[in-house]
């Protein structure tokens, strides 16, 4: 059988990249698809593009806020004319404006309608998303776009979604989807703490990731403990392209903050590796976190913000996280201190985390979405 996979791809790492990636590694290695042919996206001025994953062949073919990719995706999957097609999404990953997102996301409804059984995963729920809190474009028109976004792409044979809630919310709707947590991305590994003072937040850069809070918080707390570091890694989000050049300019005479941009998969590990505490004070969100589930593959302790998404997510999964006001910098610096002066409270965080991980290990993930493909050839095959 031959499955084609549609997804944003490395070398740049963003969130949906970074699982797409993995999932097709992990899919790669079940064994079950005689061929597997990946429709990436990425920027063109990116070089060194892997070409295969395993068994999986990779095709860059189509890139962010080109109106052209849909049709570029629709024509090789018509002359590939696979099995089945799984497409992993989210709402920008075909750029930064409404309509090359909204001309992106009638892609998997098309390709359903050729009749090749399609199978989507949506990272982020924008249709229960708080619109204001994102900064998202269309102003007025904004809501009418999220609630089209969500009916576009929903018009498949199967729906997975990274969120239990989601998923019971797309169901109630009449929508056949599955939940299938990000899980473990990596065979799970309790790496030593470091004995450096190390915080890393890790995630697209955009305003409402809330790292001005953070950096805030840094700022006071480096008085209590000079020996603090943060680490602020990941690429600029697609809608926010000088966020954090500004942002690096105003921090500028704070010591003791590295930024790396983008970081290369290879190089994530040691991200953590190299952190005592993973930060995560999000003032809005749109979906799982895929760094709370490598923290926990790692074994290192998590401060968070408390917004619903991330109450939902660990209740979950039955991670443990130390909570704090979003928005508040005070919170976020009592928590962090917290973690920081506790070694047991940090090892007893990060030991928890690491036994609930290995229930969403990467075969665990392989093996829902072979069940979820299965489901789809199924229902296409009942159709005919």
């Amino acid at each position: 059988m031959h499955l084609v996979i549609v997804s944003p791809f490395p070398p740049a790492i963003t969130g949906i990249g970074q699982y797409g990636y993995h999932v097709t590694r992990t899919i790669a290695n079940t064994g079950s698809f005689s061929r597997i042919t990946v429709l990436a996206g990425a920027n063109e001025d990116q070089n060194n593009r892997p070409n295969h994953l395993g068994n999986a062949q990779i095709e860059y073919c189509w890139q962010p806020g080109q109106l052209k990719a849909r049709h570029a995706i629709l024509s090789n999957i018509k002359q590939l004319n696979p099995d089945i097609v799984w497409f992993n999404l989210g709402a920008s990953i075909f750029g930064k404006s409404p309509l090359s997102n909204l001309s992106g996301m009638f892609t998997p409804m098309l390709v359903r309608r050729m009749g090749f059984p399609t199978v989507v995963t949506l990272h982020e729920l924008i249709a229960v998303a708080d619109l204001r809190a994102l900064n998202a474009p269309g102003g007025i028109l904004a809501p009418l776009f999220a609630d089209l976004f969500t009916k576009v792409a929903t018009q498949v044979d199967v729906v997975c979604l990274t969120m239990r809630h989601y998923a019971e919310w797309l169901s109630a709707r009449g929508v056949d989807c599955v939940h299938i947590p990000i899980g473990a991305y990596h065979e799970p590994e309790l790496l030593a703490e470091p004995t450096t003072q190390e915080f890393l937040f890790f995630t697209t850069l955009a305003p409402f990731k809330g790292l001005e809070i953070l950096l805030a918080a840094f700022e006071n707390l480096r008085t209590e403990f000079p020996q603090v570091q943060l680490t602020i890694a990941g690429a600029e989000h697609a809608r926010f392209p000088n966020y954090a050049h500004d942002l690096k300019a105003r921090f500028n005479g704070t010591h003791n903050i590295h930024w790396l941009g983008k970081v290369a998969e290879e190089d994530v590990m040691e991200l953590f590796r190299q952190a005592k505490i993973v930060i995560l004070p999000y003032t809005a969100s749109t979906g799982s976190s895929s760094v709370l589930y490598q923290a926990a593959t790692w074994g290192r302790a998590v401060v968070a913000s408390d917004l619903g998404e991330n109450l939902k997510l660990a209740r979950e999964n039955d991670l443990q996280l130390q909570f704090f006001e979003s928005g508040n910098v005070k919170s976020l610096q009592n928590s962090i201190r917290t973690l920081l002066n506790s070694t047991n409270l940090r090892n007893e965080q990060a030991k928890h985390n690491f036994i609930s991980i290995q229930r969403v290990r990467p075969d665990s993930t392989g093996q829902h979405y072979m069940e979820a493909f299965e489901r789809a050839l199924k229902k296409r095959m009942g159709q005919k």
